[in-house]
């Protein structure tokens, strides 16, 4: 299903078009390619079954709107027009619709964090913002910082040299920031989803 109003939320607050779908439910498996359904044979866990073909069926959707087909064999993310993010039984897929823009998208459902784990992937700055928030807040607080960093690294394409701790959110307050890791700048936006939060970050804005 294309989220249109999401869309055009997003797409305002990063300054450059985006396409946005969500599957609630699983692809058909006779929708599957040969390679994918190999693919699929090889998960030995039912969960990781569903949650990947919950992943087929968004992207399944979104690539024939980038001039393709919806084959997903080999397809890779990193720093790409497309990027993938399933959780709390929902997957979404979010595509750039300008070529050299390199996407990514998170989405997490809110839950209990313990703060203490947010010294593994947030900075000075970044933990100094979160320990000044009422404690009733923080876990969400955590849970929203999270999605930004995993869509900023998402988006890189460079990113298997790279963890979370290597990016920095400029204004962690802010639901439109950018996100530093020294290259070029990464735009995150950051908006109330369903029962959590969800991020899109669009790599090499000028």
């Amino acid at each position: 299903m294309r989220l249109h109003d999401l869309e055009q939320t997003l797409g305002e607050n990063l300054g450059t078009p985006v396409i946005i779908v969500c599957a609630k439910e699983e692809v058909d498996p006779a929708r599957l390619h040969q390679a994918e359904r190999k693919r699929l044979s090889e998960f030995r866990f039912e969960r990781r079954k569903r949650d990947w073909l919950l992943g087929r069926n968004a992207l399944k959707e979104i690539l024939p709107m980038l001039g393709g087909n919806e084959d997903t064999t080999g397809k890779t993310f990193a720093g790409s027009r497309v990027s993938l993010t399933h959780a709390g039984h929902t997957a979404y897929a979010a595509a750039a619709t300008q070529k050299d823009r390199g996407i990514g998208i998170d989405y997490e459902p809110l839950r209990d964090i313990d703060t203490r784990a947010a010294r593994w992937f947030l900075d000075h700055q970044e933990l100094q913002w979160l320990n000044i928030q009422p404690e009733s807040v923080r876990s969400a607080e955590l849970v929203r910082l999270w999605t930004i960093k995993e869509a900023a690294y998402k988006s890189h394409p460079n990113n298997r040299q790279m963890t979370l701790s290597d990016f920095a959110i400029s204004e962690p307050s802010a639901h439109v920031s950018d996100v530093i890791t020294g290259g070029p700048r990464i735009r995150v936006t950051s908006e109330a989803c369903g029962s959590g939060h969800l991020s899109v970050a669009i790599f090499g804005e000028e």
